[in-house]
């Protein structure tokens, strides 16, 4: 390829139907660091949600671009993201993962804190002096928390935009939490896996079309094998970019969806339970709503590193950062509140079966990235990714079949070089 510049993140020219991304963005250490200054630094970041702490003193514990956190329900029932370290000498003041507690100690200095973030009780508090308060001394808040549809969300800087922020991903949080009318939750629980590879390369993994057939080979064989039809896999597809890097592609497959969308392989009573779903939905939220939530699937990205997969069961995934190459994955199971028991286990299976750390497809899609990602210690002699597939098609106005298209990690990386607010690795950059 000549005349590139080997120092571009990107060479977007589109009048020659070509979009390079530049291999250095997944193994660069000092990009890594702009990354967690200016995207993880700066953006609104997924917590938890507020279904998982639904009693006071119901607390988990998570890590957050490096930060720890004690998302916590108060006394006053309101859901609050704390920084989990004590105000004295900085310790986690909460080593557990989950669990219900009125008080928080800290283990090294005996500092104790309750559900509301306020200080208790300070060991040999008069030697601090008289100017000592302890009501200033509780436990700190991130500079900016805000939830949406029970989404809980911080940031590291300041902001009051999260509906803004969300743009049109507020859409399909909307679409998603209709699926019940009373209301969505989070099964106890939570999936912890890694991967050797860079953190974009799961929610890039997630919105790409074109590894499907190739790559999940023995889950379509599954489904052959338990009866599903798969003349025509994906229908009815939709993709589209919903502002400020976050994208989602909509599509009917051939498995059944717990949420309204029979299949054979399941018992007759489930698949009435199922059906009986899709009618309520229907007459709740009309044909057309309640049909699209019923039958077609979703995969949704919200910049960063939140993935919602709304497919055969439904997922939250968040991918956290650890280093350069390396990633840390935690994945919960959302599904309605009154699922009765049989759609429960068979929801629960599916995301077992496909979408768990242990299943058929995941599994899949890790070796796959990490492939990649021992790939590209080649990035000197052999630097671009090719994400063109599809410009062609789009200049000229006509539609793109899933699989014939890159245009949803074009808008991932076009958002992500904005949000460095940079076009190259230079030093001076």
């Amino acid at each position: 390829m000549p005349n590139l510049d080997p120092q571009a993140l990107i060479i977007d020219t589109p009048q020659v139907h070509r979009y390079l991304v530049n291999k250095r963005a997944f193994v660069d250490p000092g990009l890594f660091a702009r990354e967690m200054e200016a995207v993880y630094g700066g953006l609104w970041l997924y917590v938890g949600h507020e279904t998982e702490i639904p009693q006071p003193g119901d607390f988990v514990s998570r890590t957050v671009a490096g930060r720890p956190l004690l998302f916590v329900r108060g006394s006053d029932g309101a859901a609050r993201v704390f920084l989990n370290t004590c105000t004295h000498n900085g310790a986690k003041v909460c080593r557990e993962d989950f669990g219900n507690r009125r008080h928080f100690p800290c283990a090294y200095h005996g500092w104790v804190f309750d559900h509301d973030g306020r200080l208790l009780e300070v060991p040999g508090e008069a030697a601090f002096g008289p100017q000592f308060d302890k009501a200033a001394e509780g436990l700190i808040a991130p500079p900016s928390q805000a939830s949406y549809r029970g989404f809980t969300f911080v940031s590291f800087a300041r902001r009051d935009d999260l509906v803004t922020y969300l743009a049109g991903a507020a859409q399909y949080l909307d679409i998603l939490c209709q699926t019940s009318a009373a209301g969505m939750r989070v099964l106890p629980g939570t999936h912890v896996y890694s991967t050797r590879a860079n953190w974009k390369m799961l929610p890039v993994n997630v919105i790409d079309g074109n590894h499907f057939m190739p790559t999940h080979v023995t889950y379509l064989q599954y489904l052959r094998e338990r009866g599903s039809e798969l003349n025509e896999p994906i229908r009815d597809f939709h993709e589209a970019h919903l502002g400020n890097g976050h994208t989602v592609f909509e599509y009917e497959a051939p498995w059944g969806r717990p949420q309204g969308k029979p299949d054979p392989a399941w018992s007759d009573a489930v698949n009435a339970q199922i059906a009986a779903r899709r009618q309520e939905l229907i007459e709740r939220l009309g044909p057309e709503l309640g049909d699209r939530i019923a039958r077609k699937n979703r995969n949704l990205v919200i910049f960063p590193n939140l993935i919602i997969n709304d497919i055969m069961g439904t997922t939250i995934r968040v991918a956290e950062p650890i280093s350069a190459d390396y990633m840390e994955v935690s994945a919960w199971q959302l599904c309605p509140a009154d699922d009765p028991p049989e759609l429960a286990h068979v929801r629960n299976e599916q995301f077992l079966t496909f979408l768990g750390p242990g299943g058929l497809a995941t599994p899949d899609d890790i070796e796959g990235m990490e492939a990649s990602q021992r790939g590209y210690a080649c990035y000197r002699e052999a630097p671009w990714i090719n994400y063109s597939k599809g410009i062609a098609a789009e200049l000229a106005g006509g539609f793109t079949r899933p699989g014939e298209s890159d245009f949803m990690m074009r808008a991932f990386f076009n958002a992500w070089r904005d949000y460095l607010g940079m076009q190259q690795f230079t030093e001076a950059a």
